[in-house]
């Protein structure tokens, strides 16, 4: 685990890519939910036991899902210079018919706070929601990842608050943390019963660990889909 946490950063809308002009086709998707899944226009996912689920009838659907060609405004952390190449793709998602992708180049040292062991997403609210108790969430999945990695999401409203994050495992990863002071990770104040968000912020990373070596680098695509904050 990194030994402090990660500073929030500026959002620039000049990193933000333009889109394909194409759509997404259910019949490019690899892989949804879990190995075996499928995706069905007149049905949506249908998922093998055990894999991640969808939102069930009724439920509230993420609000970023990526069924669109268009980038809805995740962008790269430029002061890590880790990520090129954003945009919504075809050829992975966690249900629906696509996810944002970006190509991400890390390089790690023994120092844990080395920036470029880390690749940063961020999404800024045109308007602050007030999340206090609500669950952010998001799913990830990492190719080829042959190092140790770890993922966290945390939300920016006075400064950078840890809300959650696991071990990078094969196939999709689906991560949820709740915005309370509840939660030990986002060390908010029990007083605080306001939290408005100006950001989300989602990390891959390499930890410290003797597995992944004081010195090494990683290159590989990084899917996220099914952004949400209920």
């Amino acid at each position: 685990m990194l030994s402090r946490v990660f500073a929030a950063c500026a959002v620039m809308s000049a990193f933000v890519v333009s889109a394909f002009v194409v759509s997404c086709d259910a019949g490019s998707i690899h892989a949804v939910g879990g190995p075996g899944g499928v995706y069905r226009p007149d049905q949506g996912c249908t998922l093998i036991e055990g894999a991640p689920r969808c939102p069930a009838p009724g439920e509230p659907a993420p609000a970023l899902r990526f069924e669109s060609p268009v980038n809805p405004g995740i962008v790269p952390d430029p002061d890590r210079g880790t990520l090129s190449n954003l945009a919504v793709t075809c050829q992975r998602s966690f249900c629906g018919t696509g996810s944002m992708v970006a190509r991400a180049q890390l390089n790690w040292t023994a120092d844990p706070d080395y920036p470029q062991r880390a690749a940063t997403f961020t999404y800024a609210f045109d308007t602050p929601p007030e999340l206090a108790g609500k669950t952010v969430s998001f799913a990830v999945y990492v190719e080829d990842a042959t190092v140790p990695m770890h993922v966290q999401i945390g939300v920016i409203f006075d400064y950078w608050r840890w809300v959650a994050w696991s071990p990078v495992v094969p196939g999709w990863n689906r991560i949820a943390g709740v915005v309370s002071s509840a939660n030990p990770l986002t060390k908010i104040d029990p007083s605080v019963t306001s939290i408005p968000v100006t950001s989300l912020q989602i990390d891959v990373y390499v930890p410290i660990n003797t597995v992944a070596g004081d010195n090494g680098t990683w290159a590989g695509n990084i899917y996220l889909d099914d952004i949400g904050w209920q």
